[in-house]
């Protein structure tokens, strides 16, 4: 009987397989033969690091779950608005055939290959980023941190018209960030490189900045960076406290007088994503759904090069290795996908609208 490989964190830093039966798909499910899926550096990594997303790990097993890409090979009953052989992406775990509601489902364009859509979640969370941050065209955004997450926040911004400047510590993660076709890439301790995209002093400055490091330091980089009535849009989560010393220099920063954060009108928001479903009134119609079937148009238009956010692309197999070189801070991987051998094919014998109980 055919089955489903699934990998899974059994304990801190380690990764097993298992082979599970079929999934099957409920009413208004939908069974996906996986094609790619895909790391994400701050969950996933994190993961890895403590065995759970809790407080404290499973005694038996946590899923993987991040992002993936697909052909649909099975449906629910009730199921209408997808045929076995469309090419989707959906949040998955590390997993050769997973069963989601065909509403979770998001459709990829032709042009658009499975390996680089296996990544588009995060270019949509960075769409939800601009939203928050109020981010108006022609804005100068700067974007702290070159990794997944920034990379993919900087190529949306460049999408929607903004002067993008790039900004890592990591000599490797700027060579990565060159090639993205951002306005600008530096070193944000190289101040005169800096200020030659920024301007020095007075009204120059980023209209927004959004600091995705999850690091107390790629903080205090923004705050550095604001001027007058600078947003900051906060994408990276701070697992722990700041050391004292920084935790000192930022307060007077942002509090000593003259205050940065009252006399310079500075502003700190949080960026989660946009909200799953429209609650009428709301600031905007945008979703967390609309925002990924944006990132997916734009990108299978060309418009948004998913592709260039690519740097390894490795087997199942591989998965532990490569959550290791990530928590460990190899800083040449950026996209990470892993290939499952199922890709653009549509699934062989299979009638179009097939209902699972006929396959």
């Amino acid at each position: 009987m055919p089955s489903s490989q699934n990998w899974y964190l059994t304990a801190p830093r380690v990764a097993e397989v298992f082979d599970e039966p079929m999934p099957v798909p409920g009413p208004g499910e939908v069974r996906v033969r996986i094609a790619y899926t895909a790391i994400s550096p701050g969950s996933n990594v994190h993961l890895w690091r403590v065995g759970s997303y809790r407080t404290s790990a499973f005694e038996d097993r946590e899923d993987l779950v991040y992002m993936g890409s697909g052909v649909v090979e099975a449906l629910g009953e009730g199921v209408t608005s997808v045929v076995p052989g469309d090419r989707v992406v959906m949040s998955t775990g590390h997993r050769s055939h997973v069963v989601v509601p065909a509403s979770g489902l998001h459709r990829v364009p032709d042009a658009l290959s499975l390996r680089d859509a296996a990544l588009s979640y995060l270019p949509s969370w960075s769409v939800s980023v601009l939203h928050l941050g109020r981010y108006q065209a022609g804005e100068t955004v700067a974007v702290v941190g070159l990794g997944l997450v920034g990379a993919s926040a900087a190529l949306v911004a460049e999408l929607n018209g903004a002067r993008v400047l790039g900004l890592d510590i990591d000599a490797r993660r700027r060579s990565i960030g060159a090639g993205l076709g951002l306005g600008a890439v530096a070193d944000p301790t190289d101040a005169p490189a800096v200020a030659a995209f920024l301007g020095a002093g007075g009204a120059s400055g980023p209209d927004l900045v959004i600091e995705t490091t999850g690091a107390w330091g790629g903080l205090r980089t923004a705050i550095d960076l604001a001027r007058d009535f600078t947003r900051i849009a906060v994408m990276g989560i701070y697992r722990t406290p700041p050391p004292a010393d920084l935790a000192t220099a930022m307060h007077g920063q942002l509090f000593g007088y003259p205050a940065k954060f009252n006399y310079k009108r500075l502003e700190i928001i949080g960026c989660g994503a946009d909200p799953a479903a429209v609650a009428l009134p709301a600031p905007r119609t945008a979703t967390t759904g609309t925002n990924w079937d944006y990132v997916l148009e734009q990108a299978g238009r060309g418009r948004l090069p998913l592709g260039r956010l690519v740097t390894n692309v490795l087997p199942p197999a591989s998965i532990g290795e490569a959550l290791e070189g990530l928590a460990g801070g190899d800083t040449s991987m950026l996209g990470v996908v892993f290939d499952w051998g199922r890709h653009e094919e549509a699934p062989a014998g299979t009638p179009a609208g097939a209902p699972v109980g006929s396959i």
